[in-house]
């Protein structure tokens, strides 16, 4: 898994229940490293079975030859809401990058990307994501281009935006405790960051909120590495995490929100509006297309980087 809290709320959710009704002991060990995990593969050392990870990093994996298909004469895919069951993926949850800002700097909050570029209506300092994923098309949805017009990035424009705004980026963060610490201890007024990172700092009582239009989602799913020594564990295990009342619990501490619908019944309304799965924010959401970043994001990390580096 991914640690830290994500962990231990994977483990209390899933983990030890699974368990305890199966007899099957679950062993964690993180963080994720696709690297190690094609080396595992290739030498036929393969030391663990099953973790989960967004779309756009198991649809390379699974090209990689290094992912197994899920078994669904095991997983259940009936109870998921349609389209959360992959040949390489399941349930899980959902994820997104919203834009986050400080109620006590701003009266009136952002409004879509327009308005995180809108530096003369909304002054102060940002923080943006370090990576391609959500910036670039946070840029362009910023210079107007429609959601259903995304793809392919036209990259030139992505450039010319991100120009425009990198003057009032003063932090690019890489993890999402980072992110959290940036916007906590105001040193950005305004930033993207991941809804369940500032959902508990909202939980908290700090003086933050959510806008959740336009926000940029993905699915993060549960799969099992190629020749997983316990493949068939692995698939169970997948299945027992599609439950509702188990899914409720994950997304009622770390805010993501549950692939299985019938979750939405057992979490606290005001809980439930943190997440991209509420019937209000996923219709203002924006899903990223997996399938493009899978062709294109090493080359175009490497142009972002160079770009960061001016």
């Amino acid at each position: 898994g991914w640690g830290g809290a994500w962990e231990e709320t994977m483990k209390k959710a899933f983990g030890d229940p699974f368990e305890k009704e199966t007899g099957i002991k679950v062993v964690y060990t993180s963080p994720i490293d696709f690297g190690k995990m094609k080396a595992m593969v290739e030498s036929g050392n393969v030391e663990w079975d099953v973790s989960q990870a967004g779309f756009f990093r198991i649809l390379p994996a699974a090209k990689a030859g290094i992912v197994e298909p899920i078994d669904y004469s095991i997983v259940d895919q009936s109870v998921l809401t349609p389209g959360t069951a992959r040949k390489y993926g399941c349930g899980g949850e959902y994820e997104a990058v919203t834009i986050g800002y400080r109620t006590d700097v701003y009266k009136d909050g952002p409004v879509g990307w327009k308005d995180f570029w809108n530096v003369d209506k909304f002054p102060g300092p940002r923080a943006m994501y370090k990576g391609v994923y959500y910036t670039m098309e946070a840029a362009l949805l910023a210079d107007g281009v429609p959601p259903d017009q995304l793809y392919p990035l036209d990259e030139e424009r992505v450039f010319r935006s991100l120009d425009r705004i990198k003057p009032h980026v003063t932090a690019w963060w890489r993890s999402g405790s980072q992110s959290q610490t940036l916007i906590k201890n105001r040193e950005v007024d305004m930033l993207t960051a991941w809804n369940g990172r500032l959902a508990q700092l909202i939980h908290r009582g700090d003086p933050v909120a959510i806008n959740w239009d336009q926000a940029l989602f993905v699915q993060s799913a549960w799969f099992v590495i190629k020749n997983a020594p316990h493949k068939k564990e692995a698939m169970e295990f997948i299945n027992f995490t599609n439950r509702a009342k188990n899914q409720a619990m994950v997304a009622s501490e770390i805010f993501y929100g549950p692939t299985n619908p019938e979750a939405l019944k057992y979490i606290d309304p005001k809980v439930a509006k943190w997440m991209p799965s509420h019937p209000d924010n996923l219709k203002k959401c924006i899903e990223l297309n997996s399938e493009y970043w899978e062709n294109n994001k090493d080359r175009l990390t490497e142009k972002f980087e160079a770009w960061l580096m001016k």
